[in-house]
């Protein structure tokens, strides 16, 4: 593997169980190969941390995939080729559009808590800002 212009030396092959499960189910992202390539061991440690969930027999692996969906797709992540992948997986698994629709309307209602926590901090600050005669307290916290 070439980095910056530099090569690196060769490496003994790793163990990378979860790695090489979450590739054998497909979940496994490809935008994940250049940590794998560069540090195998702790990435396998880390997918290590995830993977047991989708083969737990808990969710389907349509449910599975309709939950991958809606983490994707929050608004707190609004990962585009994630949300791709998994709609293609649920629909593939016998999801309905409306099962798809319903997890992204979800992922929508999510957004409105941002508001609900957000608005009353406006109004205090705004509140605030009048009675401190409009002066600018940006530098006042932080």
């Amino acid at each position: 593997m070439q980095a910056s212009g530099a090569h690196s030396a060769a490496r003994p092959p790793v163990a990378t169980p979860a790695c090489d499960r979450m590739k054998g189910i497909g979940q496994w992202n490809q935008a994940w190969n250049p940590f794998f390539e560069l540090a195998p061991h702790w990435t396998d440690q880390f997918m290590a941390t995830g993977a047991g969930i989708y083969g737990s027999g808990i969710f389907s692996s349509k449910e599975m995939e309709l939950l991958s969906i809606a983490f994707d797709a929050s608004f707190t992540h609004m990962y585009a080729p994630g949300i791709r992948r998994h709609i293609k997986a649920a629909l593939a698994l016998g999801a309905t559009a409306e099962e798809v629709m319903e997890v992204l309307k979800l992922c929508t209602a999510q957004g409105v808590q941002a508001c609900n926590l957000a608005v009353p901090i406006l109004a205090e600050e705004l509140a605030n800002r009048s009675s401190h005669g409009s002066r600018d307290t940006r530098d006042d916290e932080s």
